[in-house]
């Protein structure tokens, strides 16, 4: 990818990609670190052939850094000073709500994070999820049940005034 190029999508679709990753790690310090690794890939790996929308697919690198970022670290502290930076960016819920959604996704394996985050940020249906991934319908409504009741947990764990029940 020429540097043009690169330069165009950074400044079309930085921001969303920055406010993702900053979702995701619940950090902004560790989203801008996330957001020049997503770019440095699109950098090297240029994009592939068949890819539709330009925001699904840096969203798509974009959960991929921000997953290998979680895989390194062993237990992260989210500086509460940090989570006002998030309000109100990338979705609705108050800083308290991410940061216990941030526990609930450390305390889950991998597949599990990523299956959940694709189905209930990104917003695809169990059987995109399917096509997309190769996983079965059946073991993705699996994953996505194992996932809700551990954000179940961890809300019903920190007594969050507002958690779902």
């Amino acid at each position: 990818m020429d540097p043009q190029q690169l330069a165009t999508l950074y400044a079309r679709y930085g921001y969303y990609v920055q406010r993702r990753c900053a979702a995701l790690l619940g950090s902004a310090t560790e989203a801008d670190d996330a957001l020049q690794e997503v770019f440095l890939r699109v950098q090297k790996y240029g994009r592939p052939e068949a890819t539709g929308s330009d925001l699904g697919w840096l969203y798509t690198i974009a959960t991929r850094v921000c997953f290998d970022l979680r895989a390194k670290r062993r237990e992260v502290t989210v500086d509460p000073s940090e989570l006002p930076a998030l309000d109100g960016r990338t979705t609705d819920a108050s800083p308290d709500v991410r940061a216990v959604v941030g526990l609930a996704l450390r305390n889950m394996d991998e597949r599990t994070a990523e299956l959940g985050v694709m189905h209930h940020l990104d917003g695809y249906t169990q059987e995109e999820m399917a096509e997309r991934t190769g996983i079965s319908r059946k073991t993705i409504g699996k994953k996505l049940a194992v996932f809700e009741a551990l954000v179940r947990e961890v809300f019903t764990r920190t007594n969050l005034k507002g958690a779902p029940r």
